[in-house]
């Protein structure tokens, strides 16, 4: 798996994400292409997999941080502090 500029994707890299808020620090801890992963919750890695819901080209990020989508307003569903994206050119890893 690789970055926007082709640059080898690993367990554990730290990426910076555009989010409405300016830029939120997650740690890639599951691969798409391979399914390899690191410090995920069994539970969550298993409904992964049994639904078949990270596409070879995504990845599953852990917030570094606070999670920039946490909310405690009871009219939206409650966030995980996982999220699915894809390595297109606007996530970047932090050097």
């Amino acid at each position: 798996m690789k970055y926007a500029d082709g640059s080898d994707v690993t367990l554990g890299d730290v990426v910076q994400i555009p989010m409405q808020d300016g830029l939120a620090a997650a740690r890639i801890v599951m691969l798409g292409d391979t399914l390899e992963h690191a410090g995920v919750d069994e539970e969550f890695r298993g409904w992964v997999l049994r639904e078949s819901l990270l596409d070879a080209d995504a990845v599953v990020v852990e917030w570094v941080e606070r999670n920039p989508l946490a909310h405690h307003d009871p009219n939206y569903a409650p966030v995980g502090d996982y999220l699915f994206t894809r390595l297109d050119d606007c996530v970047r890893q932090v050097p």
